[in-house]
């Protein structure tokens, strides 16, 4: 059976990555895995696309380019490097697992801001909760305002610890 072979503009329609950066990619040393040509065209197989799949996520998810091309050396030289690859995978999940928790924090905020708003629309006023007393406010908007708190100290805090280490 005959290998089919695919050309930069192939992958890219199939992909959806762009021929820039699947050259790019190649140029960083990240597609060291596909074949060439007699004149230097970039021939992929089918194989190929599980390795461009991987890279893909890889760099959807976060991870530098350096990191990747890491991953693919080490997943050149074979079954040595399987528990690097492993590592590497388990860093990686949990860097997106924290930027998940960062995204869901950041959803609360602009969930928040939409309540709010809706809220502000239906009282002609974006200030209207200025006026009310703190007991008397609703829940959503105090749990901001002690966000906005805690926000605030937290550059405060740095400060009194920059100041104390370098005696100021």
């Amino acid at each position: 059976m005959k290998e089919t072979y695919y050309t930069i503009k192939d992958v890219s329609m199939k992909t959806g990555m762009s021929p820039s950066t699947l050259r790019y990619y190649d140029k960083e040393g990240l597609l060291s895995f596909v074949k060439r040509n007699n004149a230097g065209i970039r021939m992929f197989t089918e194989e190929d696309f599980e390795n461009l799949y991987t890279i893909n996520c890889l760099k959807r998810s976060g991870m530098p380019l350096k990191k990747i091309k890491e991953f693919m050396d080490l997943y050149l030289s074979g079954n040595d490097t399987i528990h690097e690859r492993l590592v590497m995978f388990e860093q990686q999940r949990e860097n997106i697992l924290n930027n998940m928790k960062e995204l869901e924090y950041m959803l609360e905020v602009v969930n928040y801001k939409c309540w709010y708003f809706k809220e502000a629309e239906k009282k002609g006023d974006v200030y209207y909760y200025k006026n009310m007393p703190e007991d008397e406010r609703p829940d959503q908007i105090n749990n901001f305002l002690e966000r906005v708190k805690e926000f605030h100290s937290k550059k405060l805090k740095l400060l009194k610890i920059h100041i104390l280490k370098y005696n100021f």
